[in-house]
């Protein structure tokens, strides 16, 4: 789905990235490699196969699309731990299969405690805001800039009521002066939104990103 942001067309994807079709640039947020590794080694029992199954999701993209550049917008890694093991492997991995990919990630606060990628993974980190195609790409929806943001952080989620039940899915969060986006990661959790006034959010519904009816505004006490 393509939509105006901030006006700059940016393009909204199933697998739950952004695209900026003009400067052919593909965006990520939140992907929290090592995050499953970490509960794991707490006792707390999750799926396996998520790294893999994430990794496959940006692989089929960059397929699709071939970007000149993959911009992260923060929380690349989970915490200290993702610096060692399976998670920092499989990044290191991936980004052999990419090289001529030009890849950066604009710091989130969970990369100040884990700390940035090593030199072997072949990726910039970078301060927010990051300029980039008229907009402010940066991990933190209120990050102070000059210019539309382009953010993650949140990990939107909405619920979608039908007939007889109702499911939570992950979206894209679009007010008046940011675009959120959705998580990446297969194992990270989501925050409902319910969003006010002026503020539109567009869900993942399988292979399709759906725009979802809009707040209307309230009348007055008084009717008017």
């Amino acid at each position: 789905m393509l939509i105006d942001a901030g006006g700059v067309p940016i393009e909204l994807l199933a697998e739950r990235a952004a695209w900026l079709p003009a400067s052919k640039t593909l965006l990520v947020a939140d992907l929290h490699l090592g995050k499953a590794q970490s509960f794991r080694r707490s006792g707390v029992p999750v799926p396996a196969g998520t790294t893999a199954a994430m990794f496959g999701r940006l692989d089929r993209l960059i397929g699709e699309l071939a970007p000149r550049e993959l911009i992260v917008l923060g929380d690349l890694l989970h915490g200290p731990l993702s610096q060692q093991g399976p998670a920092i492997d499989a990044l290191a991995q991936w980004r052999a299969g990419h090289i001529r990919l030009a890849v950066r990630m604009v710091r989130g606060n969970h990369d100040a405690s884990a700390g940035d990628p090593p030199p072997i993974c072949g990726i910039e980190a970078l301060s927010a805001p990051l300029l980039h195609s008229g907009l402010a790409l940066c991990h933190e929806p209120d990050e102070p800039a000059a210019c539309f943001r382009v953010a993650g952080h949140v990990h939107p989620v909405v619920r979608l009521r039908g007939r007889i039940d109702r499911i939570r899915v992950a979206c894209f969060w679009l007010r008046p002066d940011s675009l959120i986006l959705p998580a990446f990661g297969e194992f990270t959790g989501g925050w409902p939104v319910i969003p006010q006034v002026g503020e539109q959010v567009f869900a993942v519904a399988g292979s399709d990103v759906i725009a979802v009816p809009s707040p209307r505004p309230r009348p007055r006490a008084n009717g008017r």
